[in-house]
């Protein structure tokens, strides 16, 4: 892929970078921006019934498989683009484009499929789910240049905002509407006065071709947008296939035991997205260092990291499963309220899911560093028909128990063929790498 622009982004690692110095700021980043998701939810059980929780949930898992798809996971190909120089316009283009489109069928969907009342909490829920897809081509350029600590102040920003605003929109009204009204504020101000003015600072001394205007504005070339669309489509494939593999079962759950026990499960299911956002921060922290080493044929360091983030995920699901445990019925009861702490056996179960789920998803950094993604539209294709499988087949006969165990059947199918795709990958490349020597 190569736009042929004459500004073009260089990908250099910035000096003083270090593994630890990123994910020291991704981890405290995401781990805000954790608590800024889980203080969303714990504030709405606080503040509203069970139910508006489950309208909530069902909104984001609505709206979430749309953005994600529309994002074609532009930031990763930008971090992954080693060999290769994008001029950034572009991106940030195509970017505008797809959230148009993706609100236009998040409209459709609301106004065709739901009463009114869900549709109004659909469609506000798409407009702020928008305005954070178009931050994150921002910290594409950002993680393009190791430059981690931006983005999580950018991230805490947001978080502290948004749980200020629903805050103050459900407590002065109470009405979720405003809340989710607080929350799209929230994100606004961050895009317009920290995202977007402040993405280039200290950027132009890393590259003489750079230029805070060129950077700054979309770049509109029918011919370069068709390329990149083509080029990260099977991206947006597998990010809504992604989105699908947890929504799916919160449809069920919402068709078969109704909005109050899809709030009380997605209060609980949200234990496994909190870790999540943990594992997510060290492979964005990894991820340009596994696409250098890959490019590199570095495969020995490329095998290293994955298995040092592998044993990092299983400790952390086992390190849940024991906090679950011991403290569970004590963390709901505190965290939300005591309706949710009846269910307080559910949430074992639910990281033994997060430990298999926590290492899935490093294998799936490395199988995106190393572009694989063909592999992967065919995985989580296997892993949605399992979770749809396993969703209608366990939850109208055991409950939110059923969808539990659904999720964890997804995320072994997901963990097993992760495993597959690697080692095939790699040995063929090794092949390749060797035919090449043997060559020259």
């Amino acid at each position: 892929m190569n736009p042929g622009s004459p500004s073009l982004l260089a990908v250099q690692h910035r000096e003083g970078s270090s593994l630890r110095a990123d994910f020291s700021w991704v981890f405290v980043g995401n781990v805000v921006y954790a608590g800024g998701q889980w203080a969303i939810l714990m504030l709405l059980a606080k503040l509203t019934r069970p139910e508006l929780v489950g309208q909530y949930a069902l909104g984001l898992a609505i709206v979430l498989p749309v953005i994600m798809f529309a994002s074609l996971q532009l930031r990763l190909v930008v971090a992954s683009d080693i060999s290769q120089q994008i001029h950034f316009g572009h991106y940030l283009s195509l970017r505008l484009l797809t959230t148009i489109l993706a609100l236009g069928i998040i409209c459709a969907i609301a106004l065709l499929g739901y009463r009114w009342e869900m549709t109004e909490v659909i469609l506000l829920v798409g407009v702020a789910q928008a305005i954070e897809a178009i931050s994150d081509v921002f910290y594409a350029r950002l993680q393009l240049h190791d430059r981690m600590d931006r983005i999580s102040k950018s991230l805490i920003a947001r978080s502290v905002l948004s749980a200020l605003g629903l805050t103050a929109g459900v407590f002065f009204s109470g009405n979720l509407l405003w809340g989710i009204v607080g929350i799209l504020l929230a994100r606004t101000i961050v895009l317009l006065g920290y995202d977007i003015r402040d993405r280039t600072h200290g950027l132009a001394s890393q590259s003489r071709r750079f230029s805070q205007n060129e950077t700054l504005k979309p770049r509109w070339d029918p011919s370069v947008q068709r390329e990149l669309l083509c080029f990260s489509f099977p991206l947006g494939i597998i990010s809504v296939l992604v989105a699908l593999n947890s929504s799916i079962p919160r449809y069920f759950v919402a068709r078969a035991l109704g909005e109050r026990a899809l709030g009380i499960f997605s209060a609980i299911a949200f234990m496994f997205a909190a870790g999540s956002l943990v594992a997510v921060s060290l492979g964005q922290s990894v991820f340009t260092r596994l696409a250098r080493s890959y490019v590199a044929e570095n495969l020995v360091e490329f095998r290293s990291l994955l298995g040092k983030l592998l044993t990092l995920g299983a400790a952390l699901g086992a390190c849940g499963v024991i906090v679950a445990r011991l403290a569970g019925r004590e963390i709901l009861t505190l965290r939300f309220r005591p309706e949710y702490a009846e269910r307080a056996d559910l949430l074992p179960w639910i990281m033994a899911a997060g430990g298999v789920g926590y290492m899935a998803q490093f294998l799936g950094f490395g199988m995106t560093a190393a572009r694989y993604y063909n592999s992967q539209i065919v995985l989580f294709i296997l892993t949605n028909l399992s979770v749809a499988a396993a969703s209608y087949l366990l939850i109208t006969r055991q409950g939110l128990l059923g969808a539990i165990f659904a999720m964890l059947i997804s995320m072994v199918v997901q963990l097993a063929g992760s495993i597959i795709i690697l080692a095939v990958g790699l040995r063929r490349h090794t092949r390749a790498c060797l035919e090449n020597v043997e060559a020259s």
